[in-house]
């Protein structure tokens, strides 16, 4: 043990090593970079809310679609079957047909997005930089028929 009158001296070398140290820690672990550079994550603009199915932070988008939600959903059979039947959606039976169109229509989101490689789908996103997110509409509608809904 040191004696109140003697101090420990830490060799140069030493230092320059802790100091390499804790860069290579900051450097390793991603800090110091600004997020903008982070990757792609941050190039979308889109409210949770308007997640279909799959991801919902933009934060970790990476390959997201874009679908015309109404156009999709007057497309389901739930949908047609109310129309030719002038079922109110407010009514009991129209509620159950209504869950299952926007069941049907996840399912249908999921299935495209296997298929195509994409992260999530989204009613409503864009990206910072101008360019356009594939809108998948006519694909997910192509595939109403042949999913069914995901039980609740």
């Amino acid at each position: 043990m040191l004696s109140s009158k003697r101090t420990a001296r830490l060799s140069p070398l030493f230092l320059f090593a802790t100091a390499l140290a804790v860069v290579a820690f900051i450097v390793i672990q991603g800090a110091g970079r600004p997020a903008e550079a982070a990757g792609a994550a941050a190039s979308y603009e889109a409210r949770s809310s308007n997640s279909i199915s799959g991801l919902t932070d933009v934060s970790q988008l990476s390959n997201p679609m874009a679908v015309r939600y109404d156009e999709v959903m007057e497309a389901t059979e739930e949908r047609v079957r109310m129309r030719k039947e002038k079922i109110d959606p407010t009514s009991p039976l129209g509620e159950i047909l209504e869950s299952a169109a926007h069941r049907r229509v996840g399912a249908a989101c999921r299935a495209v997005m296997r298929r195509d490689g994409h992260c999530s789908a989204w009613k409503k996103i864009k990206r910072k930089d101008g360019r356009a997110v594939p809108d998948t509409t006519t694909d997910v509608i192509a595939k109403l028929g042949t999913v069914t809904p995901d039980p609740e």
